[in-house]
């Protein structure tokens, strides 16, 4: 699998050369990583359907969590919610339960809410126009863009973090900080406009590949370092999400005793969680949102 990095440094080489990608770098650039993709497929259960509601589902439950973590709890939610209908109908609560295990529950509601929009402005049909995407609860530009592709083979320009891995490693990995636009201008020039959605699963198994041996994308402006997991207001919101889950409603007072966490961090996530729909408080009891 290493030839890979080989071809796409030759390509970087002959970019370097050029200034300019012509057809020999496109050609060239789209064979090494088809090439690579068909011979290191991964079997992925999104990519086994064109079922557009399950394509959404597993787009804005990969959005910051890893394809490992993401397989079995796919699997399970299709499951529980089978149909749009059936997610835009459903409780809240039932959705944030169904999604433990995944984090950022603010996702879960997002995905419960463009169910319902769907339904109610799109009669069930996911849109297919990106700028349709774009106005559904949750879905930025990147997301739309993805759901496009992949449900409907639309060509668009997408970028996340294995996009820009396979495109700095191959044309920019000698630029300091390497801007998105830039990457779009290189998509532009070499996306495989008749499939796009092979070429940029293709893009995804490459970049997964590339990070195991270079950190490309820490030159991209993009680029940040999380702060710890263990000590977030994220951890916490986390926690008090799946304590409502388990326990149906709880005081602050037993929030604080159960987490063992700093009240003043407690008071927070609650206050944000409150003001984000996603839990409620009536006469200091709190509760996951109903609506």
């Amino acid at each position: 699998m290493n030839d890979i990095l080989k071809e796409l440094t030759h390509i970087r080489e002959l970019y370097s050369e050029t200034g300019a990608v012509d057809t020999i770098i496109t050609n060239e650039f789209v064979t090494c990583i088809y090439n690579f993709f068909d011979s290191n497929y991964r079997n992925l259960p999104w990519r086994n359907t064109s079922n557009a509601y399950y394509i959404l589902v597993s787009e804005i439950m990969l959005q910051q969590t890893q394809v490992s973590r993401v397989i079995d709890k796919y699997k399970e939610f299709i499951k529980i919610f089978p149909t749009i209908h059936a997610l835009a109908d459903a409780d809240l609560y039932d959705v944030l339960s169904a999604w433990q295990g995944l984090g950022y529950n603010r996702r879960a509601k997002y995905l419960w809410e463009c169910a319902k929009a769907i339904i109610l402005q799109y009669n069930g049909l996911i849109p297919h126009d990106i700028m349709e995407l774009q106005k559904l609860p949750g879905l930025g530009k990147a997301t739309a863009a993805s759901v496009a592709i992949f449900a409907y083979n639309i060509p668009a320009i997408y970028i996340e973090t294995n996009v820009r891995t396979v495109y700095i490693y191959s044309f920019l990995y000698d630029t300091a900080k390497v801007s998105d636009a830039a990457i779009a201008l290189l998509l532009q020039q070499t996306m495989d406009r008749l499939n796009p959605r092979k070429f940029y699963n293709a893009l995804m198994d490459c970049g997964t590949f590339i990070k195991q041996h270079y950190n490309a994308s820490r030159h991209s402006e993009q680029y940040t370092i999380q702060s710890p997991f263990n000590s977030s207001l994220r951890k916490v919101r986390g926690q008090i999400i799946r304590y409502l889950v388990d326990k149906k409603k709880a005081r602050k007072e037993e929030l604080v005793m159960y987490l063992d966490c700093d009240r003043d961090k407690i008071e927070k996530a609650l206050h944000s969680l409150c003001k984000e729909k996603l839990v409620c408080e009536d006469n200091n009891i709190y509760t996951i949102s109903r609506s």
